[in-house]
């Protein structure tokens, strides 16, 4: 009897380590529980939507008239300021953004030359002025989270005015007219807050050609003349998005 005994708490004994054993070795095969999971990226800054913003900044002219019937050919720089509003619209393709936009602004950029023969080479004189221009160009870029580097083109419309003064005797013959182009570019903008930016940015103009009709007045007659206009623009605005 007391042999049996002994065998079976021999066994309960041998079967509870053996067990205990089991579980250890489980516990020592589970796997390493997995690492917890990375944070998602931060969304990319958006540029899509509609925008305003106003922009000034400094426009130089080159303006050349010739005259066929005389062979002459004078350089008729305009040079000033300009400042006005632009509108647009952006969409946006993980970091390419495209749209278009337009804009209108006032330009304050004239020149005089003088033409006459010495001593008083001021009697006759050409002026060349822009009074105000307007895009609408197509835009792309590439978005660095706050900034966006860009490249824009499409159509250039300047208002343009030419002069011929014979002051020896007060006579001024004027022609205003629309000159309708192409306009390249490039710049960059950098998001400040949430919805507004600052940008940087360099325009050039192209209007072409265009002939200016002979004109008579009192007793003077201006001769017909060439007239070529192309401008450079830098100039820096604010713009808000909605």
């Amino acid at each position: 009897m007391t042999t049996r005994v002994s065998l079976t708490f021999a066994a309960l004994f041998l079967g509870s380590a053996i067990l205990s054993a089991g579980a250890a070795t489980a516990a020592d095969l589970r796997l390493p529980a997995a690492p917890p999971p990375q944070a998602a990226s931060a969304a990319l800054l958006s540029w899509a939507g509609p925008y305003f913003g106003v922009q000034a900044g400094y426009l130089s002219g080159r303006s050349d008239v010739s005259l066929p019937a005389t062979g002459e050919f004078h350089f008729v720089d305009p040079k000033g300021a300009t400042v006005g509003a632009t509108a647009g619209l952006s969409a946006q393709w993980g970091r390419i953004v495209a749209g278009m936009e337009g804009d209108v602004n006032f330009v304050d950029a004239r020149a005089t030359i003088d033409t006459g023969f010495a001593p008083t080479p001021a009697d006759t004189q050409l002026q060349s002025a822009v009074n105000w221009n307007s895009h609408l160009r197509g835009r792309i870029g590439y978005a660095f989270d706050r900034t966006l580097l860009f490249a824009a083109g499409g159509l250039a419309v300047a208002g343009a005015e030419s002069k011929a003064f014979d002051n020896g005797i007060g006579a001024v013959a004027s022609w205003s007219d629309t000159r309708i182009g192409w306009s390249i570019g490039a710049g960059g903008e950098f998001r400040f807050a949430p919805q507004a930016s600052v940008r940087l940015e360099y325009l050039y103009d192209n209007y072409g050609s265009k002939t200016l009709a002979a004109q008579t007045v009192g007793a003077t007659t201006f001769g017909a003349r060439e007239s070529r206009l192309d401008t450079h623009t830098v100039r820096a605005g604010v713009y808000w998005r909605f």
